[in-house]
């Protein structure tokens, strides 16, 4: 069964290191991402694709079943199936049940099949191959769904270029396949994107096209700009999460704010704009305590198809044709008869009216105007700004965006004096979750080399994807080490960590205090053009992890930007900060800190762009 993997999963990404195969040296992400600048994908016809399961087999094909349990026909039951299908517990391999399918699919409005994919020569690889033969003759279309890439370090890697070798080799030719432009197009589950480091694709991306020839398209499962950046689109599997427990007018208010936010991620980088709808969901006939996202009698179809036709992406999704075990089949069943497959029929001709989606695509990536990217530019000529190993997107795709100069740094970089130093690489932005790289030869190796840099009177910015940056090492210990970094970041204390100091007067928290009305207080001289004041979220992620200039002693500079506080005028705390450490250790060391959070607190572009001129005029001094 599919675990489930809600949109925006968390996880760390390995160090950006590129490996080299056969003499040629592979681009880091970084160059692959300014490679990948003019990839626009602007006029996709519209297609209503679903998710489809090709792991069902029955014993008298298999001698077992396979992925059914308990089938009691009599009793319209089977033990691991939400629902008992109209057709009953059939085989993914049976011609006629593919035909039955396909025409079934087609004939309601349903293009292609985005069929589940484990490796080279399974089961359901092996169905996979006879649906494409039949779709052949149905003018209907297919992909894979790449569900798992096991291995770790260059093993996983070899086995991620060996399985999409393996698809585009076998199966990318065959007239049924997927294409865009006449390139294949492969569906990323979030499970590969876990198991596989943002930085680790450019080079899987570039082997498999040396090896194949081929140019594709990977969608990846996850809206985040990150992911927009490096494939060439966006979509997420299940979205069940969200959906439970809200009302029909709750749902239609949440669902038409995600999927808007959705494809504008999308069409922001130019690319295939995914918005994915369900009719319900239910796996706790699986799964203890499980999840049921009713289907309020088909209320929740309706409204998701009506908000995301109003949303206008490329593809709109189905999850799913035939996911038994978690009842969001949309195929006929028992249960609802032809309910779900008429509607899909009703809202797939209405999405299909236009030819393609009239969302536009800006001329240029998003990120910093033009005018502020020549300032920066300018500010930074002949500097390199370094990204510490283990970064995730955002900031750093926002500086490749502006055109500065952005280096990646490895843990042998981070080592080498020639490469880290304050002369020619005056500022080192931390952008992990929160997680970093502590040793590479030895223990604590690269944390020396970082407050050696710091010595010299470096910069580090922390500018991180998670709230508390630099608590875990490369091993996944806590070791808090923002304060050996010249950053007073005051944890929550909770569940209990030790992540407090002495010194501070105040502390984060998990959630914010009940009832209290938090207000972000801005220095808009530094911070130029934004506004004085920006309330605190009310939703996502609330773990607050603030500075506190009481840890450090007098004769340090620290320069509160974005204070907080509540209506009493108590304070809570600082999200963004610039310190000077002239007295305290790393002495001669400097930081700028911005809250996770702050990004959406205020105007992105404006935020960053006025934090690394801050820098620039720091660094000179």
């Amino acid at each position: 069964m599919k675990q489930i993997l809600i949109a925006g999963i968390l996880f760390g990404f390995m160090v950006p290191l590129i490996a080299q195969d056969a003499g040629k040296t592979k681009a880091g992400l970084l160059d692959f991402l300014k490679e990948r600048r003019d990839r626009r994908w602007t006029k996709t016809p519209h297609q209503v694709l679903a998710f489809y399961y090709t792991w069902y087999g029955r014993p008298e094909n298999h001698g077992k079943w396979v992925h059914w349990s308990d089938v009691k026909p009599e009793a319209h039951d089977i033990a691991s199936s939400t629902h008992y299908p109209a057709k009953g517990a059939y085989d993914s391999h049976d011609p006629a049940i593919i035909d039955y399918h396909i025409d079934l699919a087609k004939s309601h409005g349903v293009d292609g099949f985005i069929c589940t994919w484990w490796g080279q020569g399974g089961f359901d690889d092996r169905a996979f191959a006879k649906v494409l033969d039949h779709a052949a003759k149905k003018d209907f279309k297919l992909t894979v769904y790449w569900e798992t890439v096991p291995g770790e370090g260059q093993k996983k890697i070899e086995r991620a270029v060996s399985d999409l070798s393996y698809i585009l080799e076998k199966y990318a030719d065959h007239p049924a396949f997927l294409k865009v432009d006449g390139k294949p197009v492969v569906f990323i589950y979030g499970r590969v994107m876990g198991q596989v480091s943002l930085t680790e694709w450019p080079e899987i991306i570039t082997r498999v096209r040396e090896r194949t020839g081929k140019d594709f398209l990977l969608i990846a499962d996850g809206f985040r700009d990150s992911y927009a950046a490096v494939f060439d689109g966006i979509h997420t599997y299940n979205i069940c999460g969200w959906v439970r427990g809200k009302s029909a007018e709750e749902l239609a208010e949440a669902s038409k704010k995600a999927f808007t936010d959705a494809v504008a991620m999308a069409k922001n980088r130019a690319n295939i704009s995914c918005i994915t709808i369900i009719p319900g969901y239910d796996d706790t006939k699986i799964r203890k305590p499980g999840i049921n996202t009713g289907r309020m009698d088909g209320e929740t179809y309706r409204i998701l198809w009506e908000q995301a036709i109003t949303a206008d992406p490329d593809w709109v999704l189905i999850t799913s044709w035939n996911e038994w075990h978690e009842g969001s089949e949309i195929e006929p069943s028992h249960e609802d008869g032809n309910k779900y497959i008429q509607m899909t029929g009703k809202y797939a001709a209405q999405f299909k009216q236009r030819e393609y989606s009239q969302v536009p695509a800006p001329a240029a990536p998003p990120g910093v105007s033009p005018e502020k990217a020549k300032a920066l530019q300018e500010m930074y000529q002949g500097k390199t700004i370094g990204v510490l190993p283990g970064f995730q997107g955002g900031a750093v795709f926002w500086l490749v965006d502006a055109g500065l100069n952005v280096k990646a740094l490895s843990g042998e970089d981070l080592l080498d004096p020639a490469v880290l130093n304050a002369k020619n690489m005056p500022v080192v932005v931390y952008a992990g979750f929160e997680d970093y790289v502590q040793s590479v030869k030895e223990d604590g190796d690269a944390d020396r080399a970082l407050v050696r840099y710091l010595n010299e009177g470096g910069l580090v910015m922390s500018l991180g994807a998670g709230p508390f940056p630099f608590y875990r090492n490369e091993k996944e210990k806590s070791v808090v080490s923002a304060g050996k970094f010249g950053f007073p970041i005051c944890g929550s204390g909770a569940f209990g960590r030790e992540d407090v100091p002495r010194e501070a007067v105040c502390r984060g928290w998990e959630s914010p205090p009940d009832g209290a009305r938090l207000t972000f207080h801005v220095d808009n001289k530094i911070l130029a053009g934004l506004p004085e004041t920006a309330p605190f979220p009310t939703a996502g992620d609330l773990r607050w992890r603030p500075c506190n200039g009481a840890v450090l002693p007098d004769g340090d500079v620290y320069l509160p930007l974005a204070q907080l506080k509540d209506y009493a005028g108590k304070s809570y705390g600082d999200g963004v900060v610039y310190i000077e450490h002239c007295v305290s250790p790393p002495k001669n060391g400097k930081n700028i800190y911005v809250w996770t959070r702050m990004t959406d607190v205020l105007d992105r572009e404006g935020l960053l762009f006025n934090i690394f001129r801050l820098a620039a005029e720091k660094m000179t001094k």
